[in-house]
């Protein structure tokens, strides 16, 4: 899939590329993901796979003038990614109605620190759920970190969106960190960073979503 443009009603400034990207972004796109989710968090190599064999998108916010102010990544879950996520949420899984259903992931939503406050995570947010809907899924979960600073959490965004909280979870990075060897912005390289586990489902999202 080739990249598109969208340029945005709320910031006509801004433009969305959607779509597989090319070595020299995929390395652009990881090193803004590293800066604030931490060294390593993100390969480009790994972006490419996403978007190419993995079921997911590479979402980027550019400026006119072209530089990149923010990155997202989505994917659809595959049957063993679902299995994982139904195992860590045995009970609120069931009770959130992800059980048999088609689920999509909110991997990862960053925001350049020079450009925030502008209302470029709900945008990119927006487009992350335009793929998964597109895509089949019913609903879609995602992941917050525990932090004290309001400028590395995402929950307020995400429950503005209409998300709601299943659970938290200590260490929740942990096995994630030990495989991939990326070290945490808090912790370094033995995450204990707990994540609260979101479910938003698209069918009743903000829109009437069917």
């Amino acid at each position: 899939m080739t990249a598109t443009e969208i340029r945005t009603r709320t910031a006509s400034n801004v433009i969305l590329h959607v779509g597989a990207p090319g070595p020299a972004v995929a390395a652009e796109a990881a090193a803004l993901l590293n800066e604030s989710l931490g060294s390593g968090f993100a390969r480009p190599s790994a972006l490419a796979e996403l978007t190419t064999e993995g079921g997911g998108v590479l979402i980027r916010a550019r400026s006119r003038d072209g530089d990149l102010l923010g990155a997202t990544t989505a994917r659809v879950l595959d049957q063993k990614s679902h299995t994982a996520l139904q195992d860590r949420l045995p009970l609120a899984s069931v009770d959130a109605g992800l059980d048999g259903r088609r689920v999509g992931e909110l991997k990862s939503i960053v925001v350049a620190p020079a450009a925030r406050g502008m209302g470029l995570g709900t945008i990119m947010l927006a487009a992350s759920l335009d793929f998964l809907k597109a895509g089949g899924c019913r609903y879609v979960v995602t992941a917050s970190w525990v932090s004290t600073d309001p400028q590395h959490s995402s929950l307020g965004m995400l429950e503005r969106a209409g998300f709601t909280q299943l659970a938290t979870i200590p260490c929740f990075w942990a096995d994630d960190q030990e495989a991939a060897g990326f070290l945490c912005p808090m912790c370094g390289s033995e995450c204990v960073c707990a994540a609260i586990i979101l479910v938003l489902p698209l069918e009743d999202g903000p829109q009437g979503r069917r």
